[in-house]
Order: structure tokens, then sequence, then C-alpha cells
């Protein structure tokens, strides 16, 4: 099932020379905080749009309810294409580089893959969520190895969702329906688990600099906060549409210095957060114009600081 490269059809792609957000963008006031104030400077205009790829539809560099994003070490974008049944690649301009998978149970198949990350190798992890299994490919797209199979013993996965990987090739898998987050080695070995005393439905995490494993539980509306042994450390948010408050909280993902980026999806919004859990800013409003979000899902910080989100309700990427 080898990833083959596919040119990109005109016209899906738009670049902004920089579309103000204007009102959709929340912000506290650096002086109520030295830390914030400082994550603040860094991300005060990430309501404005770079660029944004993507509409609905079956052919190759369209999308049908993206979910999970992830970042290559070269810079381009890995989709879960959960609808389409198959991962997609781009460049930072939309440019489609390769596909990956099709309807199926067959080794590199897929039945609703919702999210992917990408290890320091460069391969490429998937969760294919009703297959109840976790599938690993090469950087070139060829399929490695599957792991996990539907129950509720140690390694096995019931509907699994959000994937991450730290530095040491460790793969923390969201395992919703076990209601816990499992972690497994490269090679699929079963390590720990933890979280079932604390989430509900836990649905994306990341792990981030400081070595702690962020998870969002949209059963809580809260984002749980782990180290890499499952020892709870601490949460933040609860159920709303204010500051620090959350709707089904969906992809969430940390940049170099531990922040904290979370897609409120039932809010239409992204919200940034210190390391600590503390409200800095957010960015976004319903709707489908540049700026605006219907469902965003999944997110990363690119090198360069921008923020990448996908949105299953306007089945597109768009880059702040």
């Amino acid at each position: 099932m080898d990833m083959k490269p596919i040119s990109l059809a005109e016209g899906l792609v738009k670049n902004q020379d920089t579309v103000e957000a204007g009102p959709q963008t929340s912000e506290r006031q650096p002086a109520e905080d030295s830390r914030a104030a400082d994550v603040l400077q860094r991300y005060r205009n990430k309501g404005q749009v770079k660029k944004y790829f993507g509409t609905e539809g079956y052919d190759v560099g369209q999308m049908r309810f993206p979910c999970g994003i992830s970042p290559t070490a070269a810079g381009d974008i890995v989709v879960a294409d959960s609808s389409n049944q198959r991962i997609q690649i781009f460049d930072v301009n939309g440019k489609v580089k390769g596909v990956i998978g099709s309807y199926g149970r067959s080794e590199g198949q897929f039945h609703d893959v919702h999210d992917v990350c990408v290890t320091s190798q460069g391969w490429i992890v998937a969760s294919d969520s009703s297959n109840s299994r976790i599938q690993v490919f090469d950087e070139h797209g060829k399929f490695v190895r599957k792991f996990g199979s539907e129950g509720s013993e140690d390694g096995e996965l019931y509907c699994p969702n959000g994937v991450a990987t730290d530095d040491k090739g460790l793969i923390y898998v969201c395992d919703v329906n076990n209601v816990r987050v499992q972690v497994f080695s490269a090679n699929g070995k079963f390590v720990r688990k933890f979280g079932s005393e604390r989430l509900v439905v836990p649905e994306f995490l990341c792990v981030t600099s400081n070595g702690r494993v962020v998870v969002s539980d949209e059963g809580n509306d809260t984002v749980q906060v782990f180290d890499l042994y499952g020892r709870h450390l601490f949460e933040f948010g609860t159920r709303g549409t204010g500051e620090s408050e959350f709707t089904s909280p969906t992809g969430i993902a940390t940049d170099d210095d531990g922040n904290i980026i979370v897609c409120d999806c039932g809010n239409n919004r992204v919200q940034v957060f210190t390391s600590d859990g503390e409200f800095v800013s957010s960015f976004g409003s319903e709707g489908s114009e540049p700026g605006q979000m219907k469902e965003p899902v999944g997110v990363f910080v690119l090198s360069d600081g921008s923020i990448t989100v996908s949105e299953s309700g306007n089945n597109r990427v768009q880059i702040f």
C-alpha cells in the first residue's frame, strides 16, 4: 500500500496576504500575568490566516470530515481524511504529495482513520478507529505494522482516537471506549495504561517538551494533564463559552515551550494556554470565511510557530 505522489488540481489552495480576524480574537491583558504576557506576544496575531486549502469531496486533495493532523520533519502536513478512509499528505501550499489507504480491514486499509502522528524517524502512526487498531507506515507510505484488536485487556483497543509519540518513540493512544490512555513501544508492545479514574471521553492527546501528557476529555469538557507515567497533575476548563471554557474539546497540541493549544470544537474556535493551563488567547468564530471555523478537530504548531487547524465541518485546513 505504497504512497503515490499525485498532482493537485488547480484551485484548491487559497493564499491570503493575511486576512484580519478582527473581533474573532480574544486576548487577556498582558499586565495580568507575565508568563501569559510572554506567550501572548508569540500568539498575538494567530487570528490572521496565512493560507487555507481543501474542499468537500472524494477526489485527491478534497476531504470529507478531516480529523487529526500532524507535521513531518520536512514541514508537510499529514491529514486523517476520515470519511474518505485515507491519509493525505500535503505541502504547506496545499499540494498533495501522497495518499495512503482505502476502505477495508486489510493491512493499509482503514475504517474511520481518526488521528495521525509522525515519529522522530518519519513514520506515520494512524488510529484506525472502527477497526480498533493502530497502523504504522514508513516515510514512503509503505505499511510497516499494525497492533491492537478489539477488547478491554492490556494492549487491546476499543475505538482508539488520538495518537501521539514522545522523543523515546513511545506511542500514546486515547482508547476511547475503554476510557483510558494506553502506551505502547514503537513495535506495538503494551507498556502501561492510565487515566480511567479521571477521564470520561478521552479524544486527543499530545506530549509536551516538559514531559507531560495532555488529554482533551470531551466527556468532561476539560483538559487533563498527566506526567509520562500516568500520574495526574492537574486539569483545566469547564463546560461553557467563555475564556478557559470548552464545548467538546478535541485536537490538542503543544509548542517547544510546552504551551497548550486546544481545538474548542463546539465553540468553533482555538484556545491557547500556558503550560500550566492559564488562558492566553483564543481565535475563530463559527462560519466558513477565512479565519472562521466549523468544527475544528485537529491542530499542531509548525516549526515557524504557525498554528495549523483542520475543520471537519468546512472540510479544509487553515494555517494561522
